[in-house]
């Protein structure tokens, strides 16, 4: 398939330099440049015995570099000795091959594991408060993989008992997470890392890594390590993009633990598809100049998405919003119940799932086939409950009764309840309008773009703008992918009695 490139994607897809980093603003066509470096390192040198693999941070990511290879470049450019997949499935390829040569030891002597992506299909996953004990895999110093455990700095969700971790373990099944927590440790052995180098050298001449920001310190080593065994390695991805805490991403030691290291060329990507208007042009100049920016209001009847640095920011800014959460995690029972209250609304008015829909059913103790009877028992007379005026207290009392009569343990009330009936109120308003916008936080938007965006802003985050941002810089980066999602236009959203309404 013909495709039409600028002449930055063209000069940088093919460059001759073994060590390219690719510097792609929103909407400069990420994607496409990734996939056109990858074809043109395919057809170029091919020794029929090393490939290039291709590897970028989620399943989706990764199947839309794949689709656009194959149109430009057909099926036979990620063939083998080629290879394009998620970092967390080259993690695992990493991992198999050390236990193939006896470098590590899995309990019972499995060698082909059961990989999931988390444990919350396992009994015993739980939230784990601040300095709880969480359980990690790790491995011994003759290579037995075991269970250990860390203290958590922040809540979590994951096994906090060895009861619950090690017969996972043992029974050959491991999250990605611990495969990550596995190869750390392992690296610190005697032979695991010449191992690991001899079977890179061997199998792969060029390594191509997109969305580099998202990296943590395990995906920079590899990287890292590849540039200086000789291997070509391209990074793709922008220091402006970067959610500090998406993933467990490193973006700061990307440049200390990377680009410093090794002489890599840099390739900018300026030119951008995605913006329609003027506005938005000099919107994202003028952010990247680091000067100083003063958005206009926008009205949330004109928007197409609402966007905020947290949840709790977009229930106030319009009662046509309607966010797709309370909040990210679960302090109680009752939090888990009105997410899949939420659900529900959701699910009817805008054909989405409420975000931390699965943890809200892990929290309970529900499956996805026993979620129909609980919706019908206890949620929906709730909803019936607000459509009809009922005090949002006496709803959510209700709630707890028919929780406790349905099998689940009842949830007692707690201090913050008025929190709780304050977001029954604003679901009630929801519930009686016929025209909604869903509400996101700015780690949900990263990635997509929208005709028309309206942002939430602090007082500080005003400042910040009137300031000027800066690159790398955690939370001037939140605001900058807020801020360059809209293809039209971008304003920010006002709680409607600071405009007088």
């Amino acid at each position: 398939m013909g495709i039409n490139l600028t002449s930055q994607q063209v000069v940088a897809a093919a460059a001759d330099d073994r060590l390219v980093n690719i510097v792609s603003a929103p909407g400069s066509g990420k994607t496409t440049v990734a996939a056109e470096r990858f074809g043109y390192l395919h057809h170029k040198d091919p020794d029929g015995r090393r490939g290039v693999i291709g590897m970028s941070f989620n399943r989706t990511a990764v199947g839309e570099l794949r689709s656009r290879i194959a149109a430009r470049w057909g099926r036979q450019a990620f063939a083998f000795p080629n290879l394009v997949t998620t970092i967390d499935d080259f993690h695992v390829r990493t991992m198999k091959y050390l236990l193939r040569c006896g470098l590590l030891r899995w309990p019972n002597g499995h060698h082909d594991m059961e990989v999931i992506d988390d444990y919350s299909s396992k009994s015993g996953y739980q939230l784990i408060e601040v300095n709880g004990w969480l359980r990690i895999a790790s491995c011994k110093l003759d290579g037995t993989v075991f269970s250990d455990s860390v203290r958590v700095k922040k809540p979590t969700y994951g096994l906090g008992r060895a009861g619950d971790h090690r017969p996972v373990l043992e029974a050959g099944c491991v999250s990605h997470d611990d495969v990550r927590q596995i190869l750390q440790a392992a690296m610190k052995l005697n032979g695991v890392q010449d191992a690991i180098d001899d079977w890179m050298v061997k199998n792969y001449r060029h390594v191509v890594v997109d969305e580099v920001y998202d990296a943590d310190e395990l995906d920079l080593r590899v990287a890292s390590r590849s540039a200086t065994l000789g291997i070509g390695v391209t990074v793709v991805g922008d220091p402006w993009q970067v959610l500090y805490d998406w993933r467990g991403a490193t973006p700061q030691k990307v440049k200390s633990n990377l680009l410093d290291r090794h002489e890599f060329r840099r390739f900018h990507q300026s030119e951008s598809f995605r913006f329609k208007t003027t506005q938005m042009q000099e919107l994202t100049d003028r952010l990247r100049a680091g000067k100083s920016v003063k958005l206009p209001s926008i009205a949330s009847d004109t928007i197409d998405i609402a966007l905020a640095r947290h949840w709790m920011e977009l229930w106030n800014v319009g009662d046509n919003i309607l966010p797709l959460a309370f909040r990210s995690l679960f302090t109680s029972e009752i939090d888990a119940i009105l997410c899949l209250l939420l659900d529900i609304v959701i699910g009817s008015k805008l054909g989405l799932s409420a975000f931390g829909r699965q943890n809200a059913l892990t929290r309970l103790g529900l499956t996805d086939e026993a979620l129909a009877g609980f919706r019908d028992t206890v949620l929906r007379p709730a909803l019936a409950d607000l459509v009809a005026d009922v005090p949002a207290g006496t709803v959510l009392e209700g709630l707890r009764a028919r929780a406790g009569e349905y099998g689940r343990r009842r949830p007692r009330k707690a201090k913050n309840d008025s929190i709780r009936e304050g977001e029954l109120e604003h679901l009630r308003v929801r519930l009686k309008r016929h025209v909604l916008v869903p509400g996101l936080t700015v780690h949900q938007a990263k990635g997509r773009e929208w005709n028309h965006v309206g942002v939430v802003l602090s007082v500080g985050q005003e400042r910040m703008l009137d300031d000027g941002l800066r690159e790398l810089e955690p939370e001037h980066c939140v605001l900058y992918v807020a801020l360059t999602r809209a293809k039209y236009s971008c304003g920010v959203l006002r709680n409607p009695h600071e405009l007088g309404i």
